[in-house]
């Protein structure tokens, strides 16, 4: 998915000097003679070597075929890499350190333009979050380090909000810039800044058609409004743990709890306890609680014995479903998942009526319902 391969990074659009072979060239300063760099094109599930050359003088230059516009990385390693974008028509220069390729400059197009800019809005909070940091070492083990550290805390939290406006400023400035998928990333939940997804995967769709990133931005905006509290939940039919087929819509006239989890979740096993007491209290006055799990056979080969397992150790005995092909599941898809532990509340008409409640609050929400 994107969020795993640009959390923090930048973007710069890099292309040809020529029809046929196009030309990504620069410096990389500190870098050894003789060092190795490449060029990878990205998709959403791997990584594709297009191009490497060895750095000369702290000098490299690479040759490839620009398509539609994607994402591609300039790395030294696996770990050291500058996230790119590249397209027909465009001459850019390319420079960065050695010790730290994200934090490059480059220069040749609006999109590169834009990349700085964005790149110094998601930088500006480093010298601040710096000396918050500076300024809570100082109060550790004094009096008054719980009063620091609350303040500390507050002046953090309006140091992100100002940045998170910061970055919706640069979208609406900037509606036609492929890295606006960057400056999605760095706003975080789809849900919490649906209108700048849905704003952004609809401008770019209109200039880039059938891009599979902006395609992916498309279809977590269109899960979000499948999904969002008062419409009604998408049905689905799934095998459960003991190998027949479940229905939603089968449970109609009751409240619902969609639980997706896994065995190998920490925060959902933690969770667990409290949901087996809920269910122990309400279920008899008509709360059903749907268990699905994200365990995946694909990744793990004995990934179904081990949600089988963990539903006799932590005593779940409702209803088990899945599809064991972790986040790939259609499931997964369709209700926009990303993250466990999920959950939606479904109503007895099959609405759903609110997200993601956990701990007290999932408590005090079905004590209202029910009480």
């Amino acid at each position: 998915m994107i969020k795993n391969l640009i959390l923090f990074l930048s973007i710069a659009i890099l292309s040809a000097c020529s029809v046929i072979d196009d030309t990504v060239s620069g410096t990389i300063t500190n870098a050894k003679d003789g060092e190795w760099v490449f060029l990878e094109k990205l998709s959403l599930k791997d990584i594709q070597k297009v191009d490497s050359c060895q750095i000369n003088n702290e000098s490299f230059s690479f040759q490839y075929r620009a398509d539609s516009i994607n994402f591609y990385r300039i790395s030294l390693s696996d770990k050291n890499y500058a996230l790119i974008a590249l397209q027909l028509g465009d001459t850019i220069v390319f420079n960065a350190d050695a010790s730290n390729l994200v934090n490059f400059n480059a220069s040749g197009s609006a999109e590169v333009e834009g990349n700085e800019r964005l790149l110094e809005i998601i930088n500006s909070i480093q010298p601040k979050t710096d000396s918050l940091r500076i300024i809570y070492q100082k109060s550790v083990g004094t009096v008054e380090e719980e009063i620091v550290l609350e303040r500390i805390r507050e002046k953090y939290d309006d140091i992100m909000l100002q940045q998170k406006e910061d970055i919706k400023l640069f979208i609406d400035n900037n509606t036609n810039l492929f890295i606006n998928l960057i400056a999605l990333q760095q706003l975080g939940d789809v849900a919490e800044n649906f209108e700048y997804y849905k704003k952004v995967s609809t401008k770019l769709d209109s200039i880039y058609p059938d891009n599979l990133w902006i395609k992916d931005v498309k279809d977590k905006v269109l899960s979000e409004q499948n999904t969002a509290i008062g419409v009604q939940a998408p049905n689905f039919s799934i095998k459960d743990s003991n190998g027949q087929q479940f229905e939603l819509s089968s449970l109609r006239g009751s409240y619902v709890l969609l639980d997706f989890w896994a065995s190998w979740c920490v925060p959902c096993r933690r969770e667990n306890p409290l949901v087996v007491e809920l269910y122990k209290t309400y279920n008899t006055k008509g709360l059903e609680i749907i268990g699905i799990s994200l365990d995946d056979t694909t990744q793990k080969i004995d990934a179904k014995s081990d949600w089988i397992k963990a539903i006799e150790q932590d005593g779940l005995e409702w209803r088990q479903v899945s599809e064991l092909q972790g986040f790939e599941s259609s499931v997964c898809e369709e209700y926009g998942i990303s993250s466990i532990p999920s959950t939606f509340l479904i109503d007895k008409n099959g609405v759903i009526i609110a997200r993601n409640l956990r701990g007290t609050i999932l408590a005090n929400k079905l004590k209202e319902i029910f009480e």
